[in-house]
C-alpha cells in the first residue's frame, strides 16, 4: 500500500504492506463556504473593525512557524481600518524573521507597502511595560509598542498546542509580545501534567496567559481575528471581535474538527510535523507529543519534518545533551526556557523508539537518542522489521489531538 505524507513544501512517498497499515488518520476538516474570514469580519462578536475610530493602529502577526496565511486576512483587514497602521511580529522568545519569511510568509504581497513599518518583536532587547503580576507570580512586562497605539488588531491561527491547550488567542499577548522573563516564568508551568494538549480547564498555562492578556485588554481596546487553518493554509473557519469570546469560540471548532480517532493503539506511528511546523527541531517536537497519546508503550514513532532550519532555540538541546538521563531529569526542574521542551522530548524518548526523518546532521539526533533515517521508506522498512503490530500514518501531527475510540 502506497502512502504519501508532507515534507515541507513536499510530498514523499513509502510503501506499507496493506496487512500492517491501520490506516492514515487526517483531520476531519470541513469544506470551506465562501469567505470565512470576510464573514467573521462582517458579523464581530462585538464591535465591528470600522467601528474604531483609531489614527493609530497595530496589526500583530505570527512568524514563520505558524500556518496562518497572514497575507489574505491582511487583505481585508486594511480596507477596513483609518489611520496610520504599524506591524509588529508577535515572536515571542523565537528569532527575528528572515527578509525571505517577510516576504514570502508574513507581509507576502504588502511587502512593499508594509514592511517599513514592520518590526520583530524581541524578548531581550525590546522596550517593555510593566502590569505588574498574574496571580501565580508571572511579571507582566509587555512590548511597549502595544500601548502607543489606540487599538490592536491581532491576527492568529489556533491549533491544538502541546502544554498551552491551543495556540492563537491570548498566546498572541505572552508569549507573543512579552519580555523573556515573563514568557520563562509562565512555560516553567509547562512541566505540569495540568499543561496538556487540547486541555483549557485547569491548565495554567492558558490560566496565566490569559490573566495577561486581560491585563493588556484593560490599557488598550482589542480587535482580534482567530482562524482555523488547514495543512494546505487554507482558512476554514474565522471568529473576530472580543479577543476572549473569538478564541473560544473557535476553540470549539478546531476541538470538533481537529479531533481523530483511532481504534487502538499502533505500535508504528509515523508523525509528521506539516508545512512550517517542521521549520525546525523544537518545533517539530509538537508532532511527537500527539504522536505519544495513540503509540503503544515500546513502540516506534518516527518523526517527519525537514527541519531547514536547524535545531531551532538550543536550551533544550544543550540541556538533554548535557549528561545521563537521571542528571538532564533533576537539571530540568532548575527551570531555563526551553527545559519544558527537553522535558517533553524526554518523556516520549524514555516510553518509545523515536526515529526521524530529517535534513539535520545524523549526529545531532544520535546525541539525544533519536534514530536518523534519510528517506521515510527506510525508517519503515527498519520499524516493521523490528516490531510485528501495526502503522498507522498522522499526516499532520502537528496540530491535531489523536484519541483513542470508546
Amino acid at each position: 500500500m502506497r502512502i504519501s505524507v508532507p515534507y515541507g513544501k513536499e510530498l514523499i512517498w513509502a510503501d506499507v504492506p496493506e496487512s500492517r497499515l491501520m490506516g492514515v488518520f487526517e483531520i476531519n476538516e470541513p469544506e470551506v463556504a465562501g469567505d470565512v474570514v470576510e464573514e467573521a469580519l462582517r458579523n464581530p462578536i462585538g464591535r465591528k473593525l470600522e467601528d474604531y475610530d483609531a489614527r493609530r493602529v497595530l496589526i500583530a502577526v505570527n512568524d514563520a512557524t505558524r500556518l496562518t496565511p497572514t497575507p489574505m486576512i491582511l487583505d481585508r483587514v486594511l480596507r477596513r481600518v483609518r489611520g496610520e497602521v504599524r506591524v509588529i511580529v508577535a515572536t515571542g522568545s523565537h528569532r527575528a524573521p528572515t527578509e525571505e519569511e517577510y516576504r514570502d510568509i508574513i507581509l507576502g504581497h504588502h511587502y512593499d507597502s508594509l514592511r517599513g513599518r514592520t518590526i520583530a518583536h524581541d524578548a531581550k532587547r525590546s522596550e517593555f511595560l510593566d502590569l505588574g503580576e498574574t496571580s501565580r507570580g508571572t511579571p507582566i512586562l509587555v512590548n511597549k509598542e502595544v500601548f502607543e497605539s489606540d487599538l490592536l488588531i491581532t491576527i492568529s491561527s489556533v491549533e491544538p498546542h502541546y502544554f498551552a491547550g491551543y495556540s492563537g488567542g491570548r498566546k498572541m499577548f505572552a508569549p507573543g509580545l512579552c519580555m523573556y522573563e515573563t514568557i520563562e516564568k509562565n512555560h516553567r508551568m509547562a512541566l505540569l501534567p495540568e499543561a496538556a494538549l487540547g486541555k483549557l480547564d485547569g491548565n495554567p498555562v492558558h490560566e496565566d496567559l490569559e490573566e495577561i492578556a486581560k491585563a493588556i485588554a484593560e490599557r488598550v481596546p482589542i480587535f482580534s481575528i482567530n482562524t482555523a487553518i488547514s495543512g494546505g493554509s487554507e482558512v476554514w473557519a474565522a471568529r473576530a471581535g472580543d479577543p476572549f469570546e473569538s478564541f473560544y469560540s473557535i476553540v470549539r471548532e478546531v476541538e470538533r474538527y481537529y479531533s481523530i480517532y483511532l481504534p487502538r493503539e499502533a505500535e508504528i506511528v509515523v508523525a509528521v510535523a506539516p508545512g512550517q511546523m517542521g521549520i525546525d527541531l523544537y518545533q517539530s517536537q509538537k508532532a511527537l507529543e500527539a504522536a505519544k497519546l495513540v503509540t503503544k508503550g515500546g513502540g516506534i514513532i518516527i518523526l517527519v519534518a525537514p527541519c531547514w532550519d536547524g535545531i531551532g532555540p538550543r536550551n533544550f538541546y544543550d540541556l538533554l545533551t548535557s549528561g545521563t538521563r537521571e542528571e538532564v531529569k533533576r537539571r530540568i526542574w532548575d527551570y531555563k526556557l526551553g527545559y519544558h521542551k527537553a522535558a517533553k522530548f524526554l518523556d516520549v524518548l524514555e516510553r518509545f523508539n523515536v526515529y526521524a526523518v530529517t535534513d539535520l546532521d545524523e549526529e545531532v539526533l544520535r546525541r539525544i537518542g533519536i534514530r536518523p533515517f534519510r528517506s521515510l521508506q527506510e525508517a519503515l522498512n527498519e520499524a516493521l522489521s523490528n516490531v510485528s503490530g501495526e502503522v498507522a500514518v498522522l499526516p499532520e501531527a502537528s496540530v491535531c489531538i489523536p484519541r483513542l475510540k470508546g
